[in-house]
């Protein structure tokens, strides 16, 4: 998958319209204000990635997170969320950034978001680690980076995974999917990319990158999420690494 026709994609007029509702009729779920409430002061630097149109940002800062450098690689959907920002008043810092090449000062940041499993739709495990080791650079000693994904082996996936493999052995897969665990799929706007994962593999690029896993449990098990949200995402892993 070529990470042009990720951009692309998110830089669609409809998709960007989708995240733009999302700031306000969504806003941060149940289980994303238990997770950065517990490892994230409102007087840190925080560092968000893959931001959309603000969901986070905006309802992070409407919480006291004054702070905050807000961060994605469609120029539309910063333009949206710095509109969304200055209709409301609020001076949240929207940037636009590659995470797999951040502009910022290393050891500059006291805390790192990328939610809504954005850190799996960069495409190619290798540009994944970059993002990851280009995180811990820009984080300060001792702070955390808090981050969403799919789980491969969840059982409710199992079939379509075994009929995936099944693919991949005799060469019907679909072709733009490089590794076994990606999902290339048709939305209403088109090809949408994901790469879902195993813990194992999670945790094996974490720690290759200098990180310390000290948080990891389904979104299920931190809270109950009005329909709202269950509508917007499904089922997750929530993620918080250190930087140590």
């Amino acid at each position: 998958m070529d990470s042009r026709h990720i951009k692309d994609y998110f830089s669609q007029d409809g998709v960007v319209c989708d995240y733009a509702r999302a700031v306000l009729n969504v806003g941060l779920w149940e289980s994303e204000k238990i997770v950065f409430g517990r490892f994230f002061k409102t007087g840190d630097r925080l560092l968000e990635l893959g931001c959309g149109a603000g969901r986070i940002a905006h309802n992070m800062y409407a919480l006291g997170y004054k702070n905050i450098v807000s961060t994605d690689f469609s120029e539309n959907m910063i333009s949206v969320a710095k509109a969304i920002s200055e209709d409301f008043g609020y001076a949240v810092d929207y940037r636009v950034e590659d995470a797999t090449s951040l502009s910022f000062e290393s050891s500059s940041f006291n805390g790192a978001i990328f939610g809504f499993n954005g850190l799996m739709q960069i495409p190619k495990r290798g540009r994944r680690r970059v993002a990851m080791s280009e995180i811990f650079r820009v984080l300060k000693k001792e702070s955390f980076f808090a981050f969403t994904t799919h789980d491969r082996e969840a059982p409710r996936n199992a079939k379509y995974w075994e009929h995936e493999r099944e693919k991949w052995k005799d060469g019907t897969r679909h072709l733009k999917l490089d590794e076994f665990g990606d999902i290339c799929y048709e939305s209403e706007h088109g090809e949408l990319f994901i790469h879902s994962p195993t813990c194992a593999e999670v945790e094996e690029d974490m720690s290759s990158c200098g990180f310390q896993k000290i948080f990891s449990k389904k979104r299920s098990e931190i809270a109950c999420e009005p329909q709202c949200v269950r509508e917007f995402s499904d089922e997750c892993i929530f993620w918080v690494y250190k930087k140590v």
